[in-house]
């Protein structure tokens, strides 16, 4: 659901409903006040690495991180952002500690979403589908959550599932401020769930996938 500040809300929950409504300019504007009367507020440091990845400068969404990491090392999502930055290097390291994040921090969505993505450069997609679905269960209003796991469903030829989350997903994202909020690619999403409505209908194969 669409995030909106109550009256009287503080600059870190009107910064926090900027975010979560699409506005990544305002949300920046509104953490980093925030960061000139405290520099080391913990989840101003992370909405601005959020940002920072968002609009493509990950040196500075790193350095972010990092920041929370210095106050708080085991932190969860700021350990899970730096490891989902890091995906293209070495496939067995990145693994190994997306492993053990997900294990030290069972109740992070964040964590269980970074350890889908490395099984899947693995090719361990029922592995992934199970971390993706426990991110879902975690964080059930992120569209993004559900979209992966509808990705690894319809990669494992789930396809009945595979729809229900693409659906799930979408209605999540228009709830929350569309695609600059979700980061969900509504066009692309849509055409899925028709190929997958039209294959049921007409007893096909959906042979394409994402």
């Amino acid at each position: 659901m669409l995030v909106t500040a109550p009256p009287g809300a503080s600059k870190l929950e009107l910064a926090y409903a900027a975010l979560t409504q699409g506005r990544l300019s305002d949300a920046a504007s509104g953490y980093k006040e925030i960061l000139k009367v405290n520099p080391e507020e913990r989840d101003a440091l992370l909405g601005l690495a959020y940002v920072s990845h968002k609009e493509g400068r990950d040196e500075e969404a790193r350095d972010y991180y990092k920041r929370v990491l210095r106050q708080e090392p085991g932190n969860p999502t700021a350990r899970a952002g730096l490891l989902i930055q890091n995906l293209t290097n070495d496939a067995e390291d990145v693994s190994a500690s997306s492993r053990d994040v997900a294990e030290q921090h069972p109740g992070s969505a964040a964590a269980q979403s970074v350890l889908g993505h490395s099984l899947v450069r693995q090719g361990r997609l029922a592995d992934a589908q199970m971390a993706f679905q426990r991110a879902q269960v975690l964080e059930p209003s992120v569209a993004l959550h559900a979209f992966n796991l509808a990705v690894a469903l319809d990669r494992l030829k789930s396809h009945a599932m595979a729809r229900t989350f693409y659906e799930r997903a979408l209605s999540l994202s228009r709830q929350s401020g569309g695609e600059q909020a979700s980061g969900l690619p509504h066009a692309v999403v849509q055409q899925r769930i028709d190929e997958l409505r039209l294959a049921t209908s007409s007893n096909l194969p959906a042979v394409k996938q994402p």
